[in-house]
Protein backbone atom coordinates (compact mmCIF):
# COMPACT_ATOMS: atom_id res chain seq x y z
CA UNK A 1 0.00 0.00 0.00
CA UNK A 2 1.20 3.22 -0.92
CA UNK A 3 1.66 5.75 2.05
CA UNK A 4 -0.77 8.83 1.82
CA UNK A 5 1.92 11.11 3.11
CA UNK A 6 6.24 10.56 2.60
CA UNK A 7 8.56 11.38 5.23
CA UNK A 8 10.85 14.12 4.69
CA UNK A 9 13.20 11.94 5.17
CA UNK A 10 12.53 9.46 2.90
CA UNK A 11 12.74 12.36 0.53
CA UNK A 12 15.67 14.12 1.61
CA UNK A 13 17.18 10.57 0.82
CA UNK A 14 15.79 9.91 -2.38
CA UNK A 15 17.34 13.33 -3.64
CA UNK A 16 20.64 12.52 -2.62
CA UNK A 17 20.39 8.98 -4.17
CA UNK A 18 19.67 10.03 -7.66
CA UNK A 19 21.74 13.17 -7.19
CA UNK A 20 24.67 10.63 -6.63
CA UNK A 21 23.66 8.32 -8.69
CA UNK A 22 23.64 11.17 -11.59
CA UNK A 23 27.16 12.39 -10.38
CA UNK A 24 28.48 8.84 -11.14
CA UNK A 25 27.03 8.47 -14.64
CA UNK A 26 28.22 11.74 -15.31
CA UNK A 27 32.17 10.48 -14.34
CA UNK A 28 31.84 7.27 -15.82
CA UNK A 29 30.66 9.56 -19.62
CA UNK A 30 34.36 10.46 -19.38
CA UNK A 31 33.19 13.65 -21.41
CA UNK A 32 35.73 16.89 -21.01
CA UNK A 33 33.73 18.86 -20.31
CA UNK A 34 31.84 17.35 -17.62
CA UNK A 35 35.35 15.79 -16.35
CA UNK A 36 36.68 19.19 -15.59
CA UNK A 37 33.59 20.29 -13.71
CA UNK A 38 33.48 17.29 -11.50
CA UNK A 39 37.44 17.20 -11.03
CA UNK A 40 36.65 20.99 -9.32
CA UNK A 41 33.91 20.21 -7.36
CA UNK A 42 33.85 16.45 -6.81
CA UNK A 43 37.54 15.94 -6.56
CA UNK A 44 37.53 12.87 -3.86
CA UNK A 45 35.90 11.00 -6.79
CA UNK A 46 39.41 10.38 -8.73
CA UNK A 47 40.58 9.27 -5.39
CA UNK A 48 40.16 5.15 -4.90
CA UNK A 49 39.38 5.07 -1.65
CA UNK A 50 37.55 8.39 -1.23
CA UNK A 51 35.31 6.68 -3.98
CA UNK A 52 35.04 3.83 -2.48
CA UNK A 53 32.95 5.27 0.72
CA UNK A 54 31.14 7.17 -1.70
CA UNK A 55 30.15 4.21 -2.78
CA UNK A 56 29.81 2.48 0.27
CA UNK A 57 27.28 5.79 0.97
CA UNK A 58 25.03 5.23 -1.73
CA UNK A 59 24.82 1.71 -0.88
CA UNK A 60 23.65 2.49 2.36
CA UNK A 61 21.22 5.15 0.90
CA UNK A 62 19.67 2.30 -1.16
CA UNK A 63 19.34 -0.02 2.08
CA UNK A 64 17.42 2.77 3.76
CA UNK A 65 14.73 2.37 1.47
CA UNK A 66 14.15 -0.80 2.97
CA UNK A 67 12.39 -3.87 0.60
CA UNK A 68 13.60 -5.68 -1.79
CA UNK A 69 15.07 -3.17 -4.41
CA UNK A 70 16.27 -1.53 -1.56
CA UNK A 71 18.47 -4.35 -0.54
CA UNK A 72 19.26 -5.44 -4.10
CA UNK A 73 20.53 -2.10 -4.98
CA UNK A 74 22.63 -1.88 -1.45
CA UNK A 75 23.99 -4.70 -2.86
CA UNK A 76 24.85 -3.61 -5.83
CA UNK A 77 26.87 -0.53 -4.62
CA UNK A 78 29.02 -2.26 -2.19
CA UNK A 79 30.04 -4.62 -5.19
CA UNK A 80 30.90 -1.69 -7.65
CA UNK A 81 32.57 -0.35 -4.53
CA UNK A 82 35.08 -3.52 -4.04
CA UNK A 83 35.24 -3.95 -7.81
CA UNK A 84 35.91 -0.36 -8.54
CA UNK A 85 38.52 0.14 -6.19
CA UNK A 86 39.75 -3.03 -6.90
CA UNK A 87 40.58 -2.59 -10.54
CA UNK A 88 42.04 1.19 -9.65
CA UNK A 89 44.66 -0.09 -7.35
CA UNK A 90 45.60 -3.19 -8.49
CA UNK A 91 45.76 -1.73 -12.26
CA UNK A 92 47.28 1.73 -11.73
CA UNK A 93 47.90 2.11 -15.34
CA UNK A 94 44.15 1.37 -16.31
CA UNK A 95 43.33 5.10 -15.02
CA UNK A 96 45.79 6.63 -17.58
CA UNK A 97 44.87 4.39 -20.37
CA UNK A 98 41.07 5.28 -19.40
CA UNK A 99 41.90 9.16 -19.34
CA UNK A 100 44.02 8.58 -22.73
CA UNK A 101 40.93 7.19 -24.41
CA UNK A 102 38.59 10.09 -23.14
CA UNK A 103 40.76 12.56 -24.71
CA UNK A 104 40.94 11.01 -28.02
CA UNK A 105 37.47 10.55 -28.36
CA UNK A 106 37.14 14.46 -26.75
CA UNK A 107 38.98 15.70 -29.94
CA UNK A 108 36.76 13.37 -32.32
CA UNK A 109 33.97 15.19 -30.80
CA UNK A 110 35.31 18.53 -31.12
CA UNK A 111 36.52 17.42 -34.94
CA UNK A 112 32.84 16.67 -35.43
CA UNK A 113 31.16 20.04 -34.02
CA UNK A 114 33.69 22.13 -36.16
CA UNK A 115 32.76 20.05 -39.11
CA UNK A 116 29.35 20.51 -38.30
CA UNK A 117 29.79 24.29 -37.52
CA UNK A 118 31.94 24.71 -40.96
CA UNK A 119 28.55 22.94 -43.00
CA UNK A 120 26.05 25.31 -41.36
CA UNK A 121 28.09 28.43 -42.24
CA UNK A 122 28.57 27.30 -45.76
CA UNK A 123 24.80 26.97 -46.21
CA UNK A 124 23.77 29.95 -44.54
CA UNK A 125 26.83 31.82 -46.58
CA UNK A 126 24.99 30.61 -49.99
CA UNK A 127 22.79 33.12 -52.14
CA UNK A 128 19.77 31.38 -51.73
CA UNK A 129 19.93 31.56 -48.25
CA UNK A 130 21.03 34.91 -48.53
CA UNK A 131 18.31 36.20 -50.55
CA UNK A 132 15.65 34.45 -48.09
CA UNK A 133 16.89 35.92 -45.52
CA UNK A 134 16.77 39.21 -47.45
CA UNK A 135 13.14 38.58 -48.17
CA UNK A 136 12.42 37.70 -44.70
CA UNK A 137 13.50 40.59 -43.17
CA UNK A 138 11.98 43.28 -46.06
CA UNK A 139 14.62 44.33 -47.78
CA UNK A 140 15.51 43.89 -51.76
Amino acid sequence: MIAPFTPLSSIVLAVYALCGGLLICCLETQLKFVRVLIAVNFGFLFNSVWRFLFYMILGSVAYTFGGLWGIIMACVMVGTAFFNTYILCRYPAYRKVREQIAEEEDKRIEDRIAKEVRTQALKQATPKNAMSAMKMFGKK
